[in-house]
């Protein structure tokens, strides 16, 4: 039965500039094909946020159906601001001091909401009669609070947030995290749902560990990216080039610096013609290098690897899954990972992703220049990156109706009320 569900997220749809934000229009777009009818509410996410179209919004969402709550009243600012203040105290003065304590990485889970941003979506829940209120991240897990009974609460992961710093520091990455939580915080905010989605496998494991021993815990799934269909560039011979398409962050950055001092002289020896293609907001923000070019901010993914038709992910920090390699198979181009960059995708391993170790930059060559080198071997891999990418769709599609199926039976099954 058709539902209406109000999305409520601090990142945009449009402009799709980053993975996570890719993420949240393809789990809008599958609830659509789904036939439901979602509403989006963005809220505020700090003094970052730049303007973004309506229109734009509503274009795919219908008329009426975005909702601006970015911009807080000046109390409701400060008292933002007063929340997070410890946490900015102790880690200047652990800095100062030289102290490495966690509590200078930890932030308090509901450190990014504001009591007047939870009021204005109640209120748009309410008026709009929505039957599920799905939030993005877990940080955000305080709009479920307080909501009616029949309204389900869902809760789309993204990522695992307990001790995020953790990771990023070990591979040099310091103060990169973003957001970590200390442990038992991210349980609690699990708890406030009636389902979760998860990223990949691995963090639903976690998350499912988590909530051991809670009483009602949610039902906890595993719903990865949907890419998106990609029309088919047509096929202009192009070789000994791969393309490595990255928005602008440090786990990215990282990457490309290590690629170009250490991959780049692997692959140029084997494949004396090779010519690296950067793409997206990443471009901006390097040097220009003698082997690499720049094709900066693109509307189509396809137009990318038109001129570059293999896809690089050669990171070696982050979580949750890879946005880019997935939208790079449904886009028809093989994509060459370490395993950090194919998190999640071990499923798919094969011609069309080939998964090196971490690091192992001669490896990571060998197996790029058996593509750039034979362009046969890489068009059949296109081909099979499509078909991967359709397989693993239809799956998360399968895996998105169970979860909101089952929410469903749970919801309405007397064994599961409390009491």
């Amino acid at each position: 039965m058709p539902k209406r569900l109000a999305v409520v997220s601090h990142i945009p749809l449009y402009p799709t500039t980053a993975g996570n934000r890719a993420r949240v229009l393809a789990l809008v777009k599958a609830l659509q094909e789904l036939g439901h009818e979602p509403i989006f509410l963005q809220i505020p996410s700090g003094p970052h946020d730049a303007p973004e179209s309506a229109a734009r919004h509503e274009e795919l969402l219908g008329q009426g159906n975005y909702y601006d709550l970015r911009h807080l009243s000046a109390f409701a600012r400060g008292a933002n601001w007063l929340k997070v203040l410890p946490v900015r105290a102790v880690s200047w003065l652990s800095k100062k001091l030289r102290i490495d304590t966690p509590w200078r990485y930890w932030r308090p889970l509901d450190s990014h909401l504001s009591p007047e941003t939870v009021r204005a979506v109640h209120r748009i829940i309410a008026t709009r009669s929505c039957d599920i209120c799905l939030v993005e991240y877990v940080f955000h897990s305080g709009v479920l609070v307080g909501l009616p009974g029949h309204v389900r609460k869902l809760i789309d992961t993204h990522d695992l947030f307990t001790n995020r710093h953790v990771g990023y520091a070990a591979n040099g990455l310091g103060d990169s995290y973003w957001v970590s939580l200390r442990p038992g915080a991210e349980a609690r905010a699990l708890m406030r749902a009636d389902g979760v989605l998860a990223i990949q496998e691995d963090e639903a494991e976690a998350f499912t560990r988590m909530l051991e021993g809670h009483p009602h815990p949610p039902s906890v799934r595993v719903v990865s990216h949907f890419p998106p269909r990609v029309k088919p560039s047509p096929p202009r011979g192009v070789t000994h080039r791969a393309a490595f398409v990255a928005s602008y962050n440090s786990a990215n950055m990282q990457a490309l610096s290590l690629f170009l001092e250490r991959g780049l002289p692997e692959v140029v020896r084997r494949d004396p013609e090779f010519r690296l293609l950067l793409a997206g907001a990443i471009c901006s923000e390097v040097p220009d290098h003698p082997g690499m070019d720049k094709f900066g901010r693109f509307a189509c993914l396809g137009d990318v690897f038109a001129q570059a038709p293999i896809s690089l992910n050669p990171v070696l920090s982050g979580s949750g899954i890879s946005v880019k390699a997935l939208e790079s198979l449904a886009a028809g181009a093989p994509v060459i990972a370490t395993e950090t960059g194919a998190r999640g995708l071990g499923s798919l391993a094969g011609d069309a992703l080939r998964i090196l170790p971490d690091g192992d930059w001669a490896s990571y060559a060998a197996a790029l220049c058996e593509l750039t080198l034979d362009p046969e071997r890489c068009a059949r891999a296109s081909e099979q990156a499509r078909a991967a990418a359709k397989d693993w769709n239809q799956r998360q599609r399968a895996a998105l109706e169970e979860l909101l199926e089952q929410n469903e039976r749970d919801f309405f099954d007397p064994k599961n009320l409390p009491g």
